[in-house]
């Protein structure tokens, strides 16, 4: 058995990503909360009454959450993993890849714009967007030439009919 750290996983496991940490919560966690602390010592204050903004962003927190509630169920009902450095043997295109081919990160950008909004941090929409910059770059494409390579036409097909974020 290979070390998943010093290796990467063997051709036959071999996910979108080499290695087990490649997974986006290095990229989320530390940038959401690069953003609380800097929003702690430099405050903003986004142009929003309290009320409908706090209302908006918990709403936007939570359907996030749910959104990556309901990708996982749907990848788990396909038994195909939700980490991306497991190799996948199906593509699955229902549930909320019907209209998403990102439906986790979606729901993360989802959450720390909504957490953003209801906290009222123009620091919290900064990191979030960084987050989504670098999750496409690092991430997201590395998967999507992964999927090209796995599933050729029936691939291309979903890329057709169903947009990458929205």
């Amino acid at each position: 058995m290979t070390n998943p750290f010093k290796d990467g996983p063997s051709a036959q496991d071999a996910g979108a990503h080499g290695h087990p940490w490649k997974i986006s919560d290095v990229v989320l966690f530390p940038l959401l909360g690069l953003g609380l602390v800097l929003e702690w010592v430099w405050p903003t204050t986004l142009p929003l009454w309290r009320v409908p903004g706090g209302v908006l962003g918990a709403a936007l927190f939570l359907f996030g959450f749910w959104l990556i509630h309901r990708a996982k169920t749907e990848l788990d009902k396909a038994d195909q993993p939700s980490l991306p450095g497991a190799a996948t043997t199906r593509l699955v295109t229902t549930g909320p890849f019907a209209w998403s081919r990102n439906p986790n990160y979606l729901g993360a950008a989802l959450a720390g714009i909504g957490g953003a909004l209801a906290l009222e941090s123009w620091w919290l929409i900064a990191t979030t967007l960084l987050a989504c910059a670098i999750l496409e770059v690092w991430m997201i494409r590395p998967e999507e030439r992964y999927l090209a390579e796995r599933f050729a036409g029936e691939y291309q097909d979903y890329r057709r009919r169903t947009r990458r974020w929205l």
